[in-house]
Order: structure tokens, then C-alpha cells, then sequence
């Protein structure tokens, strides 16, 4: 009888020795030892088969684990011996990296994992009430495997289901978001070593992505239609500032500063506080408010409860229904700002006011309208196109004369 390996010799026969994809023809190699009663011999360990009770092949893996003993598991997603093998490999060098302190030694379940998510969530995101909600569809699906079993095969079944709920591609999306934020943070935890989600891709969302803009004779007749003075105010500070709705809840008088005509953004959804110059129409509607109250709380206050607004969306959708504009809400009149702006503004400044990280995402929240593509397209009729011609002459048109002939400036 052998004597039994060392740790050391056992880490590393299980660590340091990988193997070629296995063709099941040519498995007679140096890297199979011996091939009987279904079971294939390698440097690292072992891959047999066994039939369920359904008739089914099932493939199970034994290796020796980063305590020097032997251990069985069922190579989970295997369909055929190349796959076992990878998942082999894959837990083999999981034990090494574990031995070695790059991955934490236990091995957890998702819904562990979730848990330490929220937790992590409550301290570090102020919209963790929104990910507890998501996290019960990803529980119900993942929830009892383990975390390094977890493959880009079982996220597509989430996402599958998430589908098959009727939920909306921009959901799945998010949720798929979340949950590769997750697994990242696994890996910084140490208790992963590979993101399953990278290898999943999202929906396209641009059929799906809202692209409505109030127009100038929609906008006259909402503020003909609404009531309350205080929504008045409201639409006209989200059409001139392009405040998200919760920044606007929230400012305050001491964020008001009448004398260099700026507003201060504290509390934002990107956490980074942001300035936002007042133009004579932002100026002058809140001095009228200042003036009416003069106190330091909050800017806008609910008339009925004397407290701060939470939600105006039931007198705002009641304006529109009387000035029948159709299909807008409020985050709409945010979109209308940027998109206004655009026609004299470059987009890196439309993207510091609306306090976007990316530029990427001032360029899908931002849209061009019917009347400015018009009047792009006008540029090739009429009076503009003798100014087109000097850049693209036609056969219509007398083409230039050499660079630097009848202009104002040489090259000399």
C-alpha cells in the first residue's frame, strides 16, 4: 500500500498540473492514467459517470481539496467528459487559490451571498430598498447553489424567467446589472474568482427607451391647465434646471444662492453634489417664493402638511389630461431640458448639468426632435446649398478653384 501524498505533493498534483482538452478517442495519453468502469484517471484527479434514477448521465469529479482530502462532487452543467473536465479544473484551482489565501476557504451558498449584499447595500447605496425587491427573484432562482457553481448558463435561466414574468427588458437589464455587482463583489470578498455575468449579454433597450419631448405649444397649454401655483412652479424650475424630482423635494433655501445665481445639488442619485447656474426665469420664480415665506427650510412645501413634497404625480398627470398632452410624466420634462439645451450647448456641458457620470448616458437621455432634424435637412435646399457646394461641389455646381485662389488668406 502506498504511503499517502504530502500536502505539498497533493497541491500541487492538483494545482500545477492542468490538462489538454480531452478528445474521448485519444484519451490514452499522458495525461490519462487509466480509463475503466467509466471512470477517467488525471494528474489532478478524476472524472466517472452515474446513471440517475431517471436514466440519466450524471459526471462526478473527485480531486483532493486544499486540505489535503479527497473529495466528490457532481460536476454540475457537465453534458459530456470535455465540460467535467473543466469543471475539474476549474475546482482545482479554486482549492489552490484558497490555500494560497487568494479565495476565502468556505464555500457559500447565494443566498448567503445576498445577505451580505444588503448589508453591504444599507451602507453603500442609498436605493437599496429597490435591490431587496430584485434580490427575491434572484434568490427564488439561485438561491440555494453555490456560488462557484453558479455559470452564465444558470444567469440566462434567470433571465428567462424574469421574461417569462412579463417584466420589461430595461428591468432584466437592471437586475442583471445588480447581480453582476454582486458576484464582483464576491470576488473582492474573496469568495469568488470569475464573474459568471461577463459572459452574459443585456437586451438592446433603444425600442423600448422613452423618448418623449414636451413641445413649445404642449408646454403653453400645460401651464394653462394646471391648478395648484406650487406644480406651476415646480415645471417650470424641471424645464429650466433639469433637476431629477427628489433633487428638487430636497433643496433647500441655504442651496440658494440669489447673489452668484447658482442652485447647490446635495443629495443627487450619483451621491456627487453638483452646481447649477439660474437663469432669469429659475432666478425670478424663486425670489418670488423666498419673498412670499422667507425661512430656511425647505424650497417647496406641501400646503396641506406643511412638510416637504413626496409625490405630485397625481396633480401632474391631471394638468396633462386637461391640456390633453398625451404620454408624458415627469422625468420627461428632465429629458426636455437637455434636449433643449443641445441646440446651442455641447454635450459635455448638458452632461456637468444633469449630473451624469458618462456622457453615454447624456447621449441616450437626450433626443432630437422633428423640427431640428428639419432644419438639418433644409441645409441642402435653397440659398444654403451654394454654402454646401464650396465643401462637396456637384455636377450642378462649378466646382472650386485651387485651395488658396480668391480667399482672403494664402498659404504663403
Amino acid at each position: 500500500m502506498s504511503p499517502a501524498p504530502s500536502l505539498s505533493h497533493s497541491i500541487l498534483r492538483n494545482a500545477l498540473t492542468t490538462s489538454p482538452p480531452i478528445d474521448i478517442g485519444i484519451v490514452k495519453g499522458e495525461h490519462v492514467a487509466t480509463k475503466k468502469k467509466g471512470r477517467l484517471h488525471f494528474d489532478n484527479g478524476v472524472i466517472f459517470t452515474r446513471k440517475t434514477k431517471g436514466g440519466r448521465i450524471r459526471f462526478y469529479i473527485e480531486f483532493y481539496n486544499s486540505r489535503d482530502k479527497r473529495t466528490r462532487e457532481v460536476a454540475k452543467n457537465a453534458r459530456d467528459w470535455k465540460e467535467a473536465k473543466d469543471v475539474l479544473d476549474g475546482r482545482v484551482r479554486q482549492e489552490h487559490d484558497i490555500k494560497c489565501g487568494i479565495l476565502k476557504r468556505a464555500r457559500i451558498t447565494f443566498d448567503a451571498l445576498a445577505d451580505l449584499y444588503t448589508e453591504w447595500a444599507k451602507t453603500n447605496k442609498r436605493s437599496w430598498k429597490t435591490d431587496l425587491g430584485r434580490l427575491k427573484g434572484m434568490r427564488s432562482c439561485l438561491g440555494s447553489m453555490f456560488i462557484d457553481h453558479i455559470s452564465a448558463q444558470d444567469v440566462e435561466q434567470y433571465k428567462k424567467m424574469r421574461i417569462d414574468e412579463g417584466v420589461r427588458l430595461s428591468t432584466v437589464n437592471k437586475s442583471i446589472q445588480i447581480l453582476s455587482r454582486i458576484f464582483s463583489l464576491a470576488i473582492e470578498w474573496k469568495y469568488l474568482r470569475y464573474n459568471p455575468c461577463w459572459e452574459v449579454k443585456k437586451f438592446s433597450e433603444e425600442q423600448y427607451r422613452r423618448k418623449r419631448v414636451l413641445d413649445r405649444e404642449e408646454e403653453q397649454r400645460l401651464f394653462t391647465a394646471i391648478v395648484p401655483e406650487h406644480l406651476k412652479s415646480m415645471v417650470r424650475i424641471f424645464l429650466n434646471t433639469g433637476l431629477r424630482r427628489q433633487e428638487l423635494f430636497k433643496l433647500r433655501w441655504d442651496d440658494v444662492d440669489f447673489r452668484n445665481r447658482q442652485l447647490f445639488v446635495r443629495e443627487t442619485k450619483t451621491a456627487k453634489s453638483r452646481y447649477i447656474p439660474m437663469n432669469k426665469t429659475v432666478y425670478t420664480e424663486l425670489m418670488k417664493i423666498y419673498e412670499m415665506r422667507k425661512d430656511d427650510g425647505l424650497v417647496y412645501v406641501n400646503p396641506k402638511t406643511g412638510k416637504g413634497f413626496v409625490c405630485v404625480r397625481k396633480a401632474f398627470q391631471g394638468a396633462c389630461r386637461r391640456a390633453e398632452v398625451k404620454n408624458l410624466i415627469l422625468p420627461d420634462l428632465r429629458r426636455t431640458f437637455a434636449t433643449r439645451l443641445l441646440a446651442g450647448a455641447d454635450i459635455i456641458t448638458v452632461q456637468q448639468l444633469l449630473g451624469h457620470t458618462s456622457v453615454k448616458t447624456t447621449q441616450l437621455y437626450t433626443m432630437t426632435n422633428q423640427e431640428e432634424k428639419r432644419n438639418a435637412v433644409s441645409l441642402l435646399d435653397g440659398p444654403n446649398r451654394a454654402n454646401l457646394a464650396r465643401i462637396w461641389p456637384t455636377s450642378e455646381d462649378q466646382a472650386l478653384p485651387h485651395f488658396g485662389q480668391n480667399y482672403p488668406f494664402s498659404m504663403n
